[in-house]
């Protein structure tokens, strides 16, 4: 069960600075003398180390963070949004901060860092730069983030100001320094040796008319041991600069081969439908994602899929246990476009706790929530979603107006960078 979600992981953080300035501030009774704009701006500098020590260390994929907050999708949506946030939060203070004439290598500093991280995180999230800049460019662009940051560390310790004079406040940011650069530095020179990745060769692929190739991948040594649901990072060297992209496995968590379902969105999973043969040696780390129907509240559920977004409940079906009762209902365009019709039909044949559905939306028109169930039909159930963010908003949002509660409603983040 995640532990911080989105929608409260910034009021923590503004709450556990009102209560540490809170305290300093009305203890305070040095000779220091600073204002409202003073104590805002420098607020403003302390969310900032925070939210950047937070988004460091998230990079880690350490597992213990990912259980915060409840998988790696959801983590990197995070960390992309408070990314975004913390270079507003900048901004607000280098424009409140009082300027004193005073110079100080630390002024220089806090400006080239101020700079450097807008255009960081400009590149990172702006929609046409994603576009026209290779995943390759821009996760070399993104590692220089933590030199950025120290530089504004460097800054803070090296220009007068009331944070310094505050034992509570100060301390605690020192804390964050240390957290976020140690993160940083453990992300881009040590991950490699505490994370090895484990070599496939690819045994069979499968193309399907709509866009779709099914890579099936054989280990070489040691297999990957995951649970169903989970994704993967596969690379492959001398492919698409050797970079790595996660792709749910598909198949059963008993087999030693991992099979991914890729859909062309983009250059690299375009290319990767043609370049790759048989025998093409790959890499593979993980597994990630708590996208697990057996950690619902309840054991009849409804699993709703969209397109591509049927992956993961390829997995569930293999284990799904008697005790269940599931409906699966899969929205496509066409029939021609359900890929795995016939290997659900027969998966769901032995299974008589599981109903499955495909839903034509040429024939039918988009599924919606209401054309099958009403209100009475969605108690005391768990839903499971999995597709494109448009279709799953809408579901989340028909689901939540039926009654049902977000606790009961578990999703996974279609598309993460």
């Amino acid at each position: 069960m995640r532990i911080i979600k989105q929608e409260h992981y910034f009021p923590i953080i503004v709450f556990i600075h009102f209560i540490f300035w809170g305290i300093d501030i009305t203890l305070y009774q040095g000779d220091y003398v600073f204002g409202v704009q003073n104590i805002i701006g420098e607020v403003f500098s302390s969310w900032v180390m925070t939210v950047f020590a937070i988004n460091f260390l998230m990079a880690t994929k350490a597992r213990w963070v990912e259980r915060i907050f409840g998988g790696l999708d959801k983590m990197y949506m995070i960390h992309r949004r408070a990314g975004t946030l913390a270079v507003i939060l900048l901004i607000l203070h280098f424009i409140t901060v009082p300027k004193s004439e005073e110079f100080t290598i630390g002024k220089p500093l806090g400006f080239f860092s101020l700079l450097l991280i807008l255009i960081g995180v400009v590149l990172s999230v702006a929609p046409v730069f994603k576009r026209k800049l290779k995943y390759n460019r821009w996760i070399k662009i993104h590692k220089l983030m933590g030199i950025f940051y120290i530089m504004g560390i460097a800054h803070f310790l090296n220009v007068p100001t009331l944070t310094s004079e505050l034992p509570i406040v100060k301390n605690y940011v020192l804390l964050m320094s240390i957290i976020g650069v140690s993160a940083w530095f453990y992300k881009s020179f040590l991950f490699g040796l505490f994370n090895k990745k484990l070599k496939y060769s690819l045994s069979s692929v499968k193309n399907f008319a709509n866009d779709v190739v099914e890579l099936t991948f054989s280990p070489k040594e040691k297999s990957l041991d995951f649970e169903a649901g989970q994704f993967a990072f596969l690379s492959i060297p001398g492919f698409g600069n050797g970079e790595s992209h996660p792709f749910t496995i598909s198949n059963d968590s008993s087999e030693n081969d991992l099979r991914f379902t890729i859909k062309s969105l983009g250059d690299y999973t375009a290319n990767i439908q043609s370049a790759l043969a048989i025998g093409t040696e790959a890499k593979i780390q993980g597994p990630y994602g708590l996208f697990d129907f057996k950690k619902a509240t309840h054991k009849e559920q409804i699993w709703l899929a969209g397109g591509i977004g049927i992956t993961p409940f390829l997995s569930f079906l293999r284990v799904v246990p008697r005790d269940y009762k599931i409906t699966l209902i899969w929205s496509v365009g066409s029939v021609k476009e359900a890929n795995y019709k016939d290997e659900i039909e027969s998966l769901t044949a032995e299974k008589d706790n599981v109903d499955f559905v495909v839903w034509n939306s040429d024939d039918k028109g988009h599924f919606s929530i209401g054309k099958k169930y009403n209100v009475m039909d969605v108690v005391n159930k768990s839903f499971y979603v999995c597709g494109p963010e448009t279709m799953r908003e809408s579901y989340i949002k028909q689901l939540r107006e039926k009654g049902v509660l977000m606790k009961e409603i578990h999703y996974e983040e279609f598309s993460f960078r």
